[in-house]
């Protein structure tokens, strides 16, 4: 059984590889600390509505992006097949999703 930091870190490494647009690479980045984007988003988080919010490091609000989470999920899924993320990886990486906190 891999230590979570190796399934983080081959995470990193398979995600990092991949082609996507920039705003879901730095929602990837922010998932697993990773400073992939310039701005880089230094916090998420998920509205009442269920809209995923994002703040770049240095702004003082969140703006929203046009994605819910559950539409987040289905592109990780999705993205997940194309870098052959295993199991364990894709599991680590919807457990930071659902870590993602609520915003009042």
């Amino acid at each position: 059984m891999r230590a979570t930091k190796q399934i983080h870190h081959d995470c990193v490494q398979k995600l990092q590889a991949i082609e996507t647009s920039p705003i879901f690479m730095a929602v990837l980045g922010s998932l697993l600390d990773e400073n992939w984007t310039t701005p880089s988003i230094s916090e998420l988080r998920i509205a009442r509505n269920d809209l995923l919010l994002g703040r770049s490091v240095g702004e003082a609000d969140f703006k929203a992006f046009h994605c819910v989470k559950r539409g987040l999920i289905r592109n990780i899924h999705r993205l997940a097949a194309v870098a052959e993320l295993d199991g364990d990886e894709l599991g680590y990486l919807l457990g930071k999703v659902a870590g993602i906190r609520g915003i009042n």
